[in-house]
């Protein structure tokens, strides 16, 4: 077997990343950045205490190295998912810390969305950042609303039928959020 056969698809996917602009690259590090500081907050005691840290820690690195390279893949919701699972399992865990950790989740989430939505060869105009922004602040604002929302009621004990109530809620809000096909 050739060696041209291997190489020859390594070197165009490294040539394709270098025509990438340096806007997009900027938006891929800060999605980077944003996600090892919820992952450091996630983790406080270190990052491979023991294994089950180890494993976190793994696999958002790894997530964030296949969203580095390609930001609009699924393996990026690895990360995310394993910080959740991680700060769920945490017993200690403060309203401050939970509420950082969200925000942080939250500016790797838009930085990477930009980066996969926006054109990565080109420039960026001030009208795709002005779009950007205002899509920023639409978020921002239910994420804050939402957040109150959860403080105000982390206090009402409720029955276990409210589970019911809730899955119905999220299946609505994935039915809702999900691209229709035309």
């Amino acid at each position: 077997m050739r060696l041209g056969a291997f190489i020859d698809p390594i070197a165009e996917f490294l040539l394709g990343l270098r025509r990438v602009s340096a806007t997009h690259w900027l938006l891929r590090l800060v999605g980077i950045g944003a996600m090892l500081l919820a992952l450091v907050g996630t983790l406080p005691g270190g990052l491979f205490v023991h294994i089950g840290t180890g494993i976190i820690t793994l696999a958002v690195m790894g997530s964030l190295l296949v969203q580095a390279l390609r930001p609009d893949s699924d393996v990026g919701l690895l990360a995310p998912a394993a910080i959740i699972l991680a700060l769920a399992g945490q017993g200690d865990l403060s309203l401050l810390r939970a509420a950082g950790v969200g925000l942080a989740l939250l500016l790797s989430h838009v930085a990477f969305a930009l980066a996969a939505t926006l054109p990565a060869h080109g420039v960026f105009e001030r009208s795709a950042w002005i779009l950007g922004g205002r899509g920023l602040l639409l978020v921002l604002a239910v994420s804050v609303l939402a957040g109150l929302l959860v403080v105000a009621l982390s206090g009402v004990h409720v029955g276990s039928w409210m589970l019911v109530l809730g899955i119905l809620g999220a299946i609505g809000l994935f039915v809702t959020v999900m691209p229709r096909s035309t």
